[in-house]
């Protein structure tokens, strides 16, 4: 079980919800909630920012990165002008970058034109940098 999967069993049953009762308040199929513990997949960013917002949690907490539930303030930055602050700040290129992070090239110029990651490509964005996920979409706080 991921770390995802143990914080979600987590807040469903501290708010005594079960799978079907998330899907509906999510106003996703159930299938979609069963795959997260089934097959062992992220949700997109779309259903991690509506889960968050529904568990009243930060995206860090979510993921189990953090214990800290508190969410953060935002700031005026989106995720790709946070992922290139972070690229110049460590000194390296944009090619090496997306090298190490086992990533294609073409996402990089992807998420420039305004879309985001998967959220398993957000969460080996964070823990390359080390930096929070909820730093990346653009709250406040850079450091878990």
């Amino acid at each position: 079980m991921n770390d995802f999967q143990k914080r979600l069993k987590e807040l469903l049953e501290d708010n005594n919800l079960s799978r079907l009762q998330l899907a509906k308040n999510l106003k996703i199929s159930s299938t979609t909630i069963n795959g997260y513990f089934n097959k062992n997949y992220y949700p997109n960013i779309e259903i991690a920012v509506a889960m968050s917002k529904y568990f009243n949690c930060s995206f860090n907490f979510l993921f189990g990165l953090t214990d800290d539930k508190k969410i953060l303030d935002k700031s005026n930055n989106t995720f790709f002008e946070n992922f290139s602050m972070l690229i110049k700040e460590n000194k390296t290129s944009i090619a090496k970058t997306m090298k190490n992070l086992n990533m294609s090239e073409y996402n990089y110029y992807r998420w420039r034109d305004g879309l985001l990651p998967k959220t398993v490509n957000i969460i080996d964005i964070a823990k390359y940098f080390d930096v929070s996920i909820d730093f990346l979409l653009g709250n406040t706080i850079k450091n878990l």
